[in-house]
């Protein structure tokens, strides 16, 4: 069974700090952000700000479970001062949802993996159920698949690789997708119990895939087949425009709620 390389590992928990300071700092512009009346609003409150008062919310997307990489997730908001607010989810993928993965698409023998993401808000002064938000979203997929690997490579007249023969190679390919997120939204929450949400707006996504298996001396892998590339140091940033629908409910007092 191959493990997961320690280097990796490391080069991961550096992402992540990177994307949480990012995170901090995209968060603190959209708090001092608010206006002057926003601030008077909190000064007037009889009760001052405290993390075991702030308001928090659950969350669920249902439209991920439908997306291209099927994912089952959950968020959780807690409301800071001044009308801003503070997101972080967690979600997983499911090998045995992955349509992608099978031999229609890509014909891997397994695919799954992991998603965590982090927002800051800016609520309005006015209509407090409209926000501005910016994000940081991390995926990564672990892709499991036999390639086929050439040997004894000769490079053709026009410069094409030639192999005189194949062997199997167990191999794992790890996708790196880092989703830098820009969004306006809508969430209304009903009967102080249950919550909707509503947003569009535009997401910068950035791709790495690297594999550590290891090859025979002297082979070569030729160009994955399927619909994405699998490269090993395949690299590539492009924006998408999103939109998005959760639904949730306040928080108990078991999960932090008041």
């Amino acid at each position: 069974m191959e493990t997961f390389p320690f280097s990796l590992y490391h080069r991961n928990i550096r992402i992540m700090k990177n994307l949480v300071t990012l995170l901090f700092v995209v968060s603190s512009c959209l708090v001092f952000s608010q206006t002057a009346d926003n601030e008077t609003d909190s000064l007037r409150s009889a009760e001052p700000w405290t993390w075991a008062n702030a308001t928090k919310y659950v969350k669920f997307s249902p439209l991920e479970v439908f997306s291209v990489v099927p994912t089952f997730g959950i968020d959780y908001e807690v409301k800071m001062k001044n009308g801003s607010g503070l997101q972080a989810g967690i979600a997983g993928i499911p090998p045995t949802l992955q349509i992608l993965a099978g031999e229609a698409f890509n014909g891997y023998d397994k695919m799954g993996g992991y998603k965590l993401r982090f927002e800051g808000r800016a609520y309005m002064p006015v209509k407090t159920n409209r926000y501005i938000s910016g994000g940081i979203s991390f995926r990564h997929l672990i892709i499991r698949d036999i390639v086929a690997v050439g040997m004894e490579e000769v490079i053709g007249e026009f410069g094409e690789p030639t192999f005189a023969y194949f062997m199997n190679v167990p191999m794992v390919f790890n996708r790196f997708n880092t989703h830098f997120e820009f969004k306006y939204g809508f969430q209304k929450v009903i009967d102080n119990s249950v919550l909707i949400e509503m947003y569009m707006g535009l997401s910068l996504r950035s791709v790495r895939v690297q594999t550590n298996s290891e090859l025979p001396t002297g082979s070569g892998v030729p160009d994955q087949r399927g619909m994405w590339t699998l490269t090993d140091g395949h690299k590539l940033t492009y924006p998408v425009p999103i939109f998005g629908f959760k639904f949730g409910f306040l928080a108990p007092s078991w999960m932090g709620g008041k």
